[in-house]
């Protein structure tokens, strides 16, 4: 089943193989969200290779939450395969979204039931339950949140969980700053602060450096709608703010 995908028209020859090439790596070749072997459909917006079954789930929560297609049925745009190559596969999106899963939590196996894996899939990528906080996108509009809670047949689904189409993941890299504001007695303690909407992410803390180096890669889930990326240089004070 073809499902016509994007405006960009279809993705160049050079580009498949890209995917493709993506697909063959080891932790791709397991599925995201239940470890079945060989899936050969994906998540566009979430960048995730997932299986046959696990698919169909993914289909129930809507395309606001997960654009499924196939790997080998469907036409992909050059935008589409660019945003599954940023995200890196499997491993760097479970990363993110099963981040905070709780300790002992049985995943899905590829024999479970239809209820079970529907639970699982709905946790980690509509209700983000598994999420690092920071990076959980919340509605500042109850009636947003009901309007698109309507839309994905989740009525009973908490209000204040904004029900947000990610169109991929941003990589923000933090490489240094230099002649920096003194800001204690003779130099400061700084760390940055990048914002995106309701999303927060940080490095760390540099001591007594006004000319620090952090090389750190942030990383923050984009959705459909966003302003600006906000960047802080800040002080880290034990006593106060």
């Amino acid at each position: 089943m073809s499902g016509g995908h994007g405006d960009a028209g279809m993705a160049s020859a050079g580009k498949m193989a890209k995917l493709k090439e993506l697909l063959q790596k080891s932790e791709n070749r397991i599925c995201a969200d239940c470890s079945a072997p060989d899936p050969n459909w994906a998540s566009a917006n979430i960048g995730v290779f997932i299986c046959v079954k696990c698919s169909g789930v993914h289909r129930s929560v809507g395309t606001h939450i997960s654009k499924v297609m196939s790997v080998t049925l469907d036409k992909w745009s050059d935008d589409e395969i660019d945003s599954m190559v940023e995200v890196g596969g499997n491993s760097q999106a479970n990363a993110i979204y099963e981040a905070f899963l709780p300790e002992g939590y049985r995943k899905p196996h590829p024999d479970s039931a239809q209820e079970e894996r529907q639970k699982f899939i709905k946790s980690k990528y509509e209700l983000q339950e598994f999420l690092e906080p920071s990076l959980r996108i919340v509605s500042n509009h109850p009636s947003d949140a009901g309007k698109q809670a309507s839309n994905s047949h989740s009525a009973s689904s908490k209000s204040e969980i904004g029900m947000v189409e990610f169109i991929g993941i941003l990589n923000v890299k933090v490489i240094g700053g230099t002649k920096l504001a003194i800001r204690d007695m003779s130099s400061s303690d700084p760390y940055v602060v990048l914002t995106l909407g309701q999303q927060k992410a940080q490095t760390s803390v540099i001591k007594g450096n006004l000319n620090p180096v952090w090389n750190e890669e942030l990383k923050l889930s984009v959705p459909q709608k966003y302003g600006p990326l906000k960047l802080q240089v800040l002080d880290h004070d034990m006593v106060s703010k």
